[in-house]
C-alpha cells in the first residue's frame, strides 16, 4: 500500500484537536485532520449556551476531577493568560465576566470557532470531514482506515476524538474504542455537568423556580462535593451552576448507591440560627407563610411549612419547640436524594476516559504506544462549570502538538 505518510494525523476536529492540528502545521509538520461529521468544532459551537465559555481567569488544579499534577504541568505550560493572548492573535476579542469566565466579545461562539477553523487552514494543516476513523494499525507507522474506505499512514497519533456527552453534536464512544486497541484502560465514561434526578417527587412543585444555595453532597458521611450557586428546581430533580458543579462527583459515587445531597438556602449569612431567632422575636405573631415571606420564594416557604409539618393558620409563637427548631435545621441543610443523573444527550462533560496515569503528564503521550498522544476529553478529566474543559482542551493539544513536533 503506497500512501503518503503524515507527520501526523489527529482524529477529531473539536478543541483540542482543532488546536493541535494548528500548532503542528505552524511548527512545519505534514498534518492531517480528520473529523466523523461533517462540520468541525460542532461542541465548541454549542458551548457555554452557544457563546463558548473559553477559559477562566481561576483556572487551576482545584476546579478539576483530575491528578492535580497532571493539571498544574498543564497550566504551567499553558496559563490562563496564555490563553488570553493566544485567542487575541487569532483575533478573538475577549471579555471577562462574573466568576472569572471568559467569553468573546461578540457573544457568539462562531467567534472562537471559525477562528480556529481559519488558523487551522492558514497553517497549513489539511482538515477531513466526513471521515469516520475504524481502525488504527500500529507498525512502523500508524496505518488509519475510515468507514468511508479511505487509509491514511502517519509517524505520529493523537486521538482527540471527545468524550460521550452530547451524542447530538458528535459525541461518541469511538475514541475509548480505538484508545483501548492501543493498549490503554478505560475508565467508565459517567456524564458530568449533568441536571440530577431526585427520589422526592415533592420538588416537582417547585418545578421553574431559582435559588441561590450551598449545595453539598455525601455519601457514607463522606464529603463528596460543595458548590455554591444557582440551582433551579425542575419537575424530575435539579438543575443549575450548583448542581452541575457537584455532578461529576455524584454521577461517580451513584455507582455505589444514591447520594445524599442538602440545600443550605441560607449560605450567604453568617449566623443563621442567630438570625432566624431575631426575625422570631420580630415577627413572632406571623403564620407560617408570612414569616418567610421576603427571605424565602413563596413556594419554597409552603413546601418547608409542609415538610416541617407546620400548623398553617397558626401564629409562630404557638408552633410547637420541635417545629421551632426544625426550621433552623431544615433551610441550612434540607434534604434530598440523588438517584441519577441525566441522559447522556444532557450532559455537557464526561467524568472518566483513559486512565491519565498512562500518559505523559508533561507532553500528553501514551506510556503505551509511542508516538501516540492523547488530549481533551477522551482523557480522565474533568472540570467545573465555567471554562475550565475548554481550557484543557486548549492546553493539551497545544502541549501534545508542542511534543509531537520535536524530533526524538
Amino acid at each position: 500500500m503506497n500512501l503518503p505518510i503524515y507527520d501526523v494525523i489527529i482524529i477529531g476536529a473539536g478543541a483540542s484537536g482543532l488546536m493541535c492540528a494548528r500548532e503542528c502545521a505552524r511548527r512545519g509538520q505534514k498534518t492531517l485532520l480528520l473529523e466523523k461529521d461533517a462540520l468541525p468544532a460542532r461542541k465548541i459551537l454549542v458551548s457555554g449556551n452557544g457563546r463558548c465559555n473559553l477559559t477562566n481567569a481561576n483556572v487551576s488544579p482545584e476546579y478539576y476531577h483530575a491528578d492535580p499534577v497532571l493539571i498544574t504541568s498543564a497550566l504551567k505550560q499553558f496559563s490562563f493568560q496564555q490563553a488570553l493572548d493566544y485567542f487575541h492573535q487569532l483575533g478573538v476579542l475577549t471579555q471577562e465576566e462574573a466568576l472569572g469566565r471568559v467569553f468573546p466579545q461578540t457573544g457568539k461562539s462562531t467567534a472562537v470557532a471559525e477562528a480556529l477553523k481559519l488558523a487551522v487552514k492558514e497553517a497549513g494543516a489539511e482538515l477531513l470531514t466526513g471521515q469516520e476513523v475504524l481502525r488504527v494499525k500500529r507498525g512502523k507507522t500508524f496505518l488509519i482506515s475510515t468507514k468511508q474506505g479511505q487509509n491514511f499512514q502517519s509517524k505520529k497519533l493523537v486521538l482527540a476524538c471527545g468524550s460521550c456527552a452530547y451524542p447530538q453534536v458528535t459525541g461518541t464512544n469511538a475514541g475509548y474504542e480505538l484508545a483501548k486497541k492501543l493498549g490503554h484502560t478505560i475508565i467508565q465514561p459517567r456524564p458530568a455537568l449533568s441536571a440530577l434526578c431526585v427520589k422526592e417527587t415533592a420538588v416537582a412543585r417547585l418545578t421553574g423556580i431559582r435559588s441561590q444555595v450551598e449545595l453539598s453532597a455525601r455519601q457514607d458521611k463522606r464529603l463528596l462535593a460543595r458548590a455554591e450557586g444557582e440551582i433551579l428546581f425542575t419537575n424530575y430533580g435539579v438543575n443549575g451552576p450548583a448542581v452541575l458543579n457537584i455532578s461529576s462527583a455524584v454521577s461517580r459515587a451513584l455507582a455505589h448507591g444514591n447520594v445524599p445531597l442538602t440545600i443550605n438556602f441560607f449560605a450567604q449569612i453568617k449566623e443563621p440560627k442567630k438570625f432566624l431567632e431575631e426575625r422570631l422575636k420580630q415577627f413572632s405573631h406571623r403564620k407560617p407563610k408570612d414569616f418567610f415571606a421576603g427571605i424565602l420564594h413563596e413556594s419554597i416557604a409552603n413546601l418547608l411549612i409542609d415538610f416541617i409539618g407546620l400548623r398553617k393558620n397558626i401564629p409562630m409563637q404557638e408552633q410547637t419547640p420541635n417545629g421551632l427548631q426544625r426550621i433552623g435545621e431544615t433551610l441550612t441543610a434540607w434534604p434530598l436524594t440523588a438517584t441519577g443523573v441525566r441522559p447522556w444527550t444532557e450532559a455537557m462533560a464526561a467524568t472518566g476516559g483513559v486512565n491519565t496515569k498512562e500518559i505523559n503528564y508533561n507532553t500528553f503521550e501514551s506510556l503505551k504506544c509511542p508516538g501516540l498522544f492523547i488530549t481533551g476529553e477522551l482523557l480522565d478529566v474533568d472540570g467545573k462549570s465555567g471554562g475550565f474543559n475548554l481550557h484543557f482542551a486548549w492546553a493539551s493539544g497545544y502541549i501534545a502538538a508542542k511534543n509531537v513536533s520535536e524530533e526524538k
